[in-house]
């Protein structure tokens, strides 16, 4: 659920700790699979959320200096939500993962959207429609990305990563 009462420092916390957990996901869930389509996606994202990160983290040193952070990255969790990547075994439990990341982005893209009027900062308040944008581009990355699972055939290897198996 997206809070109401957010300063623009918790507006900046949250949505730095949300770009961690977005590469993190995106992290291990190219540990668990072993198709080179999909892992070479999973590794623009990740590139992507870190970049995010890091401007994230420039415009808040910029606005707020030294200030020690509002909130931890378990608190972010619960705004933002976090995608079992674990329960990836299969075809079908790939492809649920791949909606629950969708749906993370789609979160993310709507609160950048609804907490930059908060941001007192032009040009940071730009980034975060950025944000925004890109966040909706991520999630039609990843429906592609199941659009083309779906065509797969998919095993679990000995190391218990799912591989395409080409016929």
């Amino acid at each position: 659920m997206l809070p109401t009462n957010l300063t623009p420092l918790e507006v900046f916390d949250a949505g730095i700790h949300s770009e961690t957990l977005a590469f993190k996901m995106y992290d291990k869930l190219s540990k668990r699979i072993e198709v080179p389509t999909l892992q070479a996606r999973l590794t623009q994202l990740k590139k992507d959320e870190k970049d995010h990160r890091k401007t994230l983290r420039a415009h808040r040193r910029e606005l707020f200096g030294p200030e020690p952070a509002s909130m931890n990255e378990a608190e972010a969790a619960e705004i933002f939500g976090l995608v079992d990547v674990t329960a990836v075994q299969d075809k079908d439990s790939l492809i649920q993962t791949l909606f629950a990341a969708i749906r993370y982005e789609e979160f993310s893209a709507y609160f950048y959207d609804k907490q930059r009027h908060r941001i007192p900062n032009r040009e940071a308040r730009i980034f975060f429609e950025v944000l925004s944008s890109e966040g909706q581009f991520h999630a039609d990355i990843l429906k592609r990305q199941i659009e083309a699972v779906r065509e797969m055939h998919l095993e679990l290897d000995e190391r218990g990563r799912t591989v395409e198996i080409l016929r």
